[in-house]
């Protein structure tokens, strides 16, 4: 045997431990996500208004739409907001007040790092079996 396929017979690493690498790095990869957003309704909101852009909706459209008790959606949409994920404004419609949300950069940026992981992880996780 050369030496060249000497090192490449030393060097190959086993299925099992490359495996156990990618799952390492994703590992890795989730501790820079803010895991304040892992919940599902975090996430249904954040793709929901990244969807929408800056069109955003409304409280009563994102409560129709999701399904969601006051409570949850309130409670969700303020602590987004808390982490300039999201942000509110008064709009008139119809002559009536109404709250309406859209997603921030920041927001959006961060949604889209915890979509990419997720697809890893989901894509990767499959393989592991």
């Amino acid at each position: 045997m050369s030496f060249k396929v000497k090192a490449k017979v030393f060097n190959a690493r086993h299925p099992n431990q490359i495996m156990e690498d990618e799952f390492l790095s994703l590992i890795s990869e989730a501790k820079a996500l803010n895991s304040k957003v892992f919940s599902l309704i975090r996430m249904q909101l954040l793709s929901s208004l990244a969807e929408l852009g800056e069109d955003g909706a409304t409280y009563r459209e994102l409560k129709a739409t999701l399904d969601l008790s006051d409570g949850a959606l309130f409670s969700n949409l303020k602590s987004l907001e808390e982490m300039r994920y999201l942000k509110s404004e008064t709009v008139r419609v119809e002559n009536k007040e109404l709250e309406s949300f859209r997603i921030t950069p920041e927001g959006l940026a961060q949604w889209n790092r915890v979509k990419d992981w997720l697809y890893k992880f989901i894509i990767r996780g499959g393989q592991m079996k």
